[in-house]
């Protein structure tokens, strides 16, 4: 198949968002599965597709704060994807490819905005423990705090604490290494505890996001 014949819409990406690889499973496969879609086989397509679009929308909803936008968003990266079949070119690490476009789609969402953005809308449940639908007074400061980092420190917690990626996995997307990951996030943590202390003045919360950050420290 030498042109770019693949559609994706709306509801194929409403349908498929559902059908998700555990985030258990290993990807070691994904350049071998990206090559054969880029030779043309359509399944291995949808194969990719399963594997990171779920953890990609979340990425894309966690920093844009919109489902509609988000959607549009990932969306847009899928088919900027497919339109790489009329010009292949070599992908070694697939994800970390794929969330660049993610990356650089979100800025520049951000950018024509001109404004900051609220991350309270993030449905959780895929990847985080089920505490019913309502949320501790916490929680929604925490959510609150989280929207006033920087973007690349919110970025990091995002990868880590919502769409389940190791340290090491989320430095080889970004190009940085592991170590300086970890400092990243342990800052933006540092900076998410006093955001959250100034709103609310609790010894509780300190409590709690010292707990986030003792988990922090035992995947190093």
């Amino acid at each position: 198949m030498n042109d770019c014949t693949l559609t994706l819409t709306t509801p194929i990406l409403l349908e498929q968002r559902e059908r998700i690889v555990p985030i258990a499973a290993g990807h070691g496969d994904d350049a071998a599965v990206m090559n054969r879609f880029l030779a043309g086989d359509d399944a291995a397509f949808v194969e990719l597709f399963d594997r990171h679009n779920h953890r990609l929308y979340v990425y894309c909803l966690k920093l844009v704060g919109e489902p509609a936008q988000a959607e549009d968003l990932t969306q847009e990266m899928w088919e900027r994807v497919i339109r790489m079949r009329l010009k292949p070119q070599e992908v070694r690490t697939p994800i970390a490819f794929l969330l660049r476009i993610a990356r650089n789609l979100c800025l520049n969402h951000l950018k024509r905005r001109r404004q900051n953005v609220s991350l309270s809308a993030l449905p959780e449940s895929a990847y985080l423990p089920d505490r019913g639908d309502e949320r501790s007074e916490l929680e929604e400061v925490v959510h609150q705090a989280l929207a006033e980092l920087p973007f690349d420190y919110r970025e990091v917690l995002v990868l880590n604490a919502y769409c389940g990626y190791r340290y090491d996995e989320i430095a080889e997307m970004i190009g940085k290494s592991s170590t300086a990951v970890w400092m990243r996030a342990s800052r933006a943590r540092a900076r998410l505890r006093a955001t959250v202390m100034e709103m609310i003045g609790s010894g509780h919360a300190t409590d709690r996001l010292r707990d986030n950050d003792q988990s922090m420290k035992e995947q190093r």
